[in-house]
């Protein structure tokens, strides 16, 4: 008998709802309605869940998860999933498999070339007829500028690599901590690494921010940092909106503390209609896009729906965030 699958709002590619559909029986919910999502888990034998956000899976929902066996995000973030409470129910957590780290990386710096250009404003201006708007004014360039990441995986090498080779930019990059294999690995790109987050604002002219959003990080970016930012400075985040003090970063753009700032990312998803961040015209804002190429939505959405059943049908996988708690329970 097949595997019931109940997936919450489409795949992020339709080449991952076809493929879903040709492993197990597939209920869809084209909007995210947690009464009905558990209403459906009540009267139903569901033995997988995919979901992508604003979607998420909540204790009420989790409560009523009798049968699941895994559920799976379609990001590397599990943010919009109550891991810890899933583990407690047996349940084991996927996370999208690292396919989208190009993606992101392009368009962290997509939106770093833009804030330095001017891009959103000088399109805004264009499209009135105001071609005197360039008086006057000028574009930053970055070669020879630091750059400071916050966070050192496989999107932040990708940035660093792009703008150290194409951009002739200096790269400093925090990490928690320095052990013998990621200072090789730094050195490997030409990257200086240190453990002094406060270090990378100071002296940055360009902050790209590459940190998950867990309980210690959430709003970590906040009134402290950007007041020792260069007033010149820009601050780029395609990682999670949730690290981010919304209020202290208009706050912080208003009174000047730096210069501008490149966001794909929101605390909340989708923003309000009157979200603060529309109002500033020193932030270049995107809708979440950063990781979705036509190639890396393509393959990490089919990757998803076949992990999916294969973490169902018992198979150990790297992309399980809750692994090692199984492991524990079958070693017990």
């Amino acid at each position: 008998m097949p595997l019931h699958i109940v997936q919450i709002l489409p795949m992020y590619h339709p080449d991952g709802d076809r493929r879903l559909q040709q492993l197990a029986n597939v209920k869809v919910f084209k909007e995210y309605e947690e009464q009905a999502i558990i209403t459906y888990l009540k009267e139903n034998v569901v033995d997988g869940i995919v979901l992508r956000a604003p979607a998420k899976i909540t204790a009420e929902i989790l409560d009523n998860c009798q049968h699941v066996k895994a559920i799976s995000g379609a990001g590397i973030g599990l943010d919009n999933i109550d891991v810890e409470y899933a583990t407690s129910k047996g349940i084991k957590v996927l996370h999208a498999p690292k396919l989208n780290s190009h993606a992101t990386a392009e368009h962290a710096v997509a939106l770093l070339l833009a804030v330095m250009k001017d891009i959103s404003l000088f399109h805004i201006e264009m499209q009135k007829g105001n071609f005197s708007f360039r008086d006057g004014r000028y574009t930053t360039e970055l070669r020879g500028k630091t750059l400071g990441l916050v966070g050192f995986g496989s999107i932040a090498q990708k940035v660093a690599t792009i703008l150290k080779n194409g951009f002739e930019m200096n790269v400093l990059a925090y990490v928690r901590t320095i052990s013998p294999e990621r200072q090789q690995l730094a050195d490997s790109l030409g990257v200086t690494v240190t453990t002094s987050i406060e270090e990378v604002f100071r002296q940055s002219d360009a902050i790209s921010l590459h940190i998950p959003l867990t309980e210690q990080t959430r709003e970590s970016i906040d009134q402290k940092l950007f007041a020792i930012m260069k007033p010149s400075a820009v601050l780029i985040n395609t990682a999670r909106g949730g690290i981010i003090n919304e209020a202290d970063l208009v706050s912080a753009l208003k009174n000047k503390s730096f210069s501008r700032a490149g966001v794909d990312v929101f605390a909340v998803e989708p923003p309000a209609d009157n979200h603060p961040f529309y109002e500033v015209d020193e932030i270049t804002i995107t809708p979440h896009i950063g990781g979705i190429s036509v190639e890396a939505a393509k393959k990490s959405s089919v990757t998803i729906a076949e992990n999916l059943i294969k973490a169902i049908e018992g198979e150990e996988l790297d992309v399980i965030a809750n692994l090692s708690a199984f492991r524990k329970s079958v070693k017990s």
